[in-house]
């Protein structure tokens, strides 16, 4: 469309198309933490940015988690880039840990640990206690809650309760950040949920 002088066109020019960012979710875990950030990734929909999944099966080995992040954003060209590197990492007594957060911190790659294991930030969509728990203790719970069977989250997960979960899991650990182990029972997944919403 042409103009005459001293004419201003008065066709609006569409906006420039932000493409979402995409975060690389990298999990030691192969089945309930792939499906919790699958279905928080639907959940919270968000248009500045998206969840990609990848399970690493290397025997709940953080700094091998941590490797295989590095190698997988290296790996990415192009448009498939990541803007964030995440994973997802249990206490579970592992010796590796001190020696992933350091190799996380160095590569620019979050660290989201929870303590003493990933069904803590369940169990925090479904009641506020913070009570320590051992590990079976932990397991019968979120069973008995509803939050989880066979490993695997039920259609009926209260995924809709992230944001409660978010506040108590700061309450728990006001320090909470990422690449740094908190207190029994903590959860750094705040983290990525910020990072979902554009935060």
């Amino acid at each position: 469309m042409t103009t005459r002088p001293g004419k201003t066109s008065t066709r609006k020019r569409r906006p420039t198309r932000q493409l979402a960012k995409r975060i690389l979710v990298v999990t030691e875990g192969m089945k309930t933490e792939p499906q919790y950030v699958e279905l928080l990734n639907a959940f919270l929909r968000s248009k500045g940015a998206t969840a990609v999944v990848k399970r690493v099966g290397v025997g709940g080995d953080p700094l091998k988690v941590v490797r295989r992040c590095i190698d997988l954003r290296d790996q990415a060209r192009g448009e498939e880039r990541f803007d964030a590197c995440v994973c997802l990492v249990d206490v579970d007594q592992h010796a590796a840990l001190p020696a992933a957060c350091e190799l996380a911190d160095r590569e620019s790659v979050l660290l989201l640990v929870s303590n003493l294991k990933f069904e803590v930030w369940l169990r925090w969509h479904a009641e506020a206690k913070r009570s320590g728990l051992t590990s079976s203790q932990l397991d019968r719970l979120t069973q008995k809650l509803g939050l989880i069977k066979n490993k695997r989250l039920p259609p009926t997960f209260p995924i809709h309760q992230v944001h409660t979960a978010c506040q108590i899991a700061r309450q728990a650990d006001p320090g909470l950040r990422a690449g740094r182990v908190g207190p029994d029972p903590s959860s750094a997944m705040p983290v990525l949920v910020d990072l979902l919403l554009g935060r």
